[in-house]
């Protein structure tokens, strides 16, 4: 028998990782950047680098979506 708020727990799991998948998808849809996507690749194709911290990382991401001036507004 399952101790009490265990069944809970995994549901609750479950549902966040379930969450999680589709925020990334959104995120890809949209050309949002995933830094947890980033570190995931990093550690799997470039273990002898550090990665990049979570703020350069988005620096760099709008250097490239947006050129080296930052990012514009079109009004």
């Amino acid at each position: 028998m399952r101790a009490k708020g265990e069944g809970r727990q995994s549901a609750a799991g479950r549902t966040r990782r379930a969450l999680g998948v589709l925020l990334g998808a959104v995120r890809q849809i949209v050309g949002a950047p995933d830094y947890q996507r980033y570190l995931a690749h990093h550690v799997a194709r470039h273990p002898e680098r550090s990665p990049l911290s979570q703020r350069e990382y988005y620096a760099e991401f709008l250097s490239w979506q947006f050129g080296s001036g930052g990012p514009t507004r079109c009004c």
